[in-house]
């Protein structure tokens, strides 16, 4: 690993503990710089600035969260299983992870400023999750059994999962939101 790889992975692990602990609103690159233990430049430099910071480790999360999925859902099933699966996954995955249940109960908002694109936002979790998703479900031998395409397929999953995150209260389960989202997507 080089320094700037190592700096890097140890900014993320520092902005993802702190996030945890205290949010977003009250982040600063100051602050992640100081108990990380490197010069502020640094962050500055890897990052730019808070919104380059949230963004990177998003990505990461996002990456980590698709490793941990691979383990657990047939990649191989066929598109309507493989479609539940992932939302069943992905439901409590994402409820029990740290910084995700710390800005649900205390910052809700900035789980919608991350799900979405706006205002050039750097992060858009709809198409981050989409660009993991829609590649492997276009690949699919059986991709003609899709009813929307793989982006929209992916949507309709990222926009499902973030809802039943956000307000955990539901009539539904999460098997019965899996379904749901499998025969909106597939036939």
């Amino acid at each position: 690993m080089t320094n700037a790889t190592q700096s890097s992975s140890l900014l993320v692990d520092t902005a993802l503990a702190m996030m945890a602990e205290t949010g977003l609103d009250d982040l600063t690159l100051t602050a992640v710089a100081r108990r990380a233990g490197v010069s502020r430049a640094t962050v500055y430099r890897e990052f730019g600035d808070k919104n380059g910071l949230i963004a990177a480790v998003s990505r990461i999360e996002v990456a980590r969260m698709a490793s941990a999925a691979y383990l657990e859902i047939d990649m191989f099933a066929p598109v309507r299983q493989l479609a539940k699966g992932a939302v069943v996954f992905a439901i409590p995955y994402l409820r029990r992870h740290p910084v995700i249940a710390r800005l649900r109960d205390h910052e809700p908002a900035w789980l919608l400023d991350v799900a979405i694109e706006h205002g050039g936002s750097q992060l858009n979790l709809i198409d981050t999750v989409g660009a993991f998703i829609a590649p492997l479900l276009a690949a699919r031998d059986d991709r003609e059994s899709l009813v929307v395409t793989p982006a929209q397929a992916a949507e309709i999953a990222v926009r499902a999962v973030l809802s039943h995150v956000l307000i955990e209260r539901s009539s539904l389960t999460d098997e019965q939101v899996g379904d749901a989202v499998a025969r909106a997507v597939s036939r």
